[in-house]
């Protein structure tokens, strides 16, 4: 019985010292997190934003078969899935269908100018034309990363914004490989925005599912503002000190000299030089056959993305990597015959023949260009989505900013499990003197 009693108040005592060092951690979170609404939990406003947050998105015009980097406005939306939640019940999703998109949300926070603040979050994305949960396609670039306006204006285009690094934390099909984004600044005012940012803008990185979630963002003082320490003062002004006096000799008397015969100077000799014997150039190109002909008509642009090898007798040259309209060229070239292969990524599929063999001659251009167009679309999937307002402006890319009132803070898990387990302990304890007044009785 005693031993019974001795391991129930220990079970009380560790139960009592972990709700404390739960709660006290809790408290030194909520004290230091500058944040509103840091885990992006409820309620979500009428857009699809978490209460606290606003958000934000580029728009550009479409080249086309995404043959070239651009944005279209996507969706916000609240993240149920726990398997997408990185704290707390709910996170932020941001995602589109097919065309690719820039943006996210920020906050404004009240700071003390002059000190240091750094901001981060957790950040999971997945692109693929396959339904959840396969893996993401690796090759899509999701271009997430944090950034920290110091004079807090709200406007992710200002030029002083300061962005971290930014990475692709992919979805390796078991919802686990979270990664943290964080950024540091110096407050320029009484005023920080923290932005939230992905940018999925590329060519040939269209998917079925372009879709990024964040959670657990954090804004935390790490520098107090410096001090100002007055420079010393002179204890007696400096004397200026006079230079010595020397007695200087006269100047003495010139002499006439004899005036020395010119010297000839030798004529330039010309010396023959070599002059380079021409080369020869290939330029190579890809072009989005869109009827798949294999002829590159009018109105058909240029395909980003498929890799060129210049070759000769099995060695391979030059590589090179088309990027737009301008071709690439290999220039300095032996006369003599190359073989030019391309080589397309799994989103396309080749409409002319995979190599070709050129023969060049001294100062000789030759062009070769590559037909590809994009692969057959998988069937959509519907995604929850949520709408915002958009703020028109001439410029090519459009911000869009929504209001919203900051919500209050709301309590951290981490508190609630610290009250759960104080709870637990109280009716241990209560267990406990009621054994020990029934052995007395």
């Amino acid at each position: 019985m005693l031993k019974t009693r001795f391991t129930i108040l220990a079970a009380i005592i560790f139960l009592l010292s972990l709700a404390a060092s739960q709660t006290a951690t809790a408290r030194e979170q909520q004290q230091t997190n500058l944040l509103q609404n840091p885990s992006f939990e409820d309620p979500y406003q009428g857009d699809g934003v978490a209460e606290g947050w606003v958000a934000w998105h580029r728009e550009s015009e479409d080249p086309g078969a995404c043959s070239g980097p651009y944005a279209f406005r996507p969706m916000w939306s609240r993240e149920t899935n726990g398997s997408l939640v990185q704290d707390g019940f709910v996170s932020q999703h941001i995602g589109n269908q097919f065309d690719t998109w820039a943006g996210g949300v920020w906050q404004t926070v009240n700071v003390t100018p002059g000190s240091t603040y750094r901001f981060s979050f957790w950040s999971i994305g997945r692109a693929s034309n396959e339904q959840y949960p396969a893996p993401s396609d690796a090759d899509v670039n999701l271009g997430v990363r944090a950034g920290i306006d110091p004079n807090g204006s709200g406007l992710w285009s200002d030029s002083d914004v300061v962005w971290g690094g930014a990475g692709s934390p992919h979805d390796l099909g078991n919802q686990a490989n979270w990664q943290q984004f964080a950024v540091e600044a110096t407050a320029q005012s009484d005023q920080v925005t923290v932005f939230v940012s992905a940018d999925l803008r590329g060519a040939n990185q269209c998917r079925a599912h372009l879709d990024v979630w964040f959670d657990g963002a954090q804004l935390v003082e790490v520098g107090p503002p410096p001090t100002d320490t007055p420079p010393p003062q002179p204890t007696q002004p400096p004397q200026p000190t006079l230079p010595p006096v020397t007695n200087t000799p006269p100047p003495p008397t010139p002499t006439a000299t004899s005036e020395a015969p010119p010297t000839e100077t030798p004529e330039p000799t010309a010396t023959a030089t070599d002059t380079p014997e021409p080369r020869g150039v290939i330029c190579v190109n890809a072009f989005a056959d869109e009827n798949a002909n294999g002829q590159h008509d009018e109105g058909e642009g240029a395909m980003a993305g498929v890799s060129f090898t210049l070759a000769q007798d099995e060695q391979v040259v030059a590589t090179g990597v088309s990027t737009g309209p301008s071709p690439i060229c290999f220039d300095d070239l032996e006369p003599g015959v190359y073989q030019v292969a391309q080589s397309v990524p799994a989103t396309l599929e080749m409409t002319t023949g995979a190599s070709a063999e050129v023969t060049v001659s001294e100062g000789q251009t030759l062009e070769v260009k590559f037909g590809s167009r994009q692969r057959q679309a998988v069937e959509d999937d519907a995604d929850e989505v949520a709408s915002s307002d958009t703020v028109d402006s001439d410029a090519e890319e459009v911000v869009t900013v929504d209001d919203a009132e900051p919500a209050a803070p709301r309590s951290s898990l981490l508190a609630m499990s610290g009250l759960a387990v104080l709870l637990i302990a109280v009716v241990l304890l209560g267990v406990l003197i009621f054994m020990l007044l029934r052995q007395r009785a």
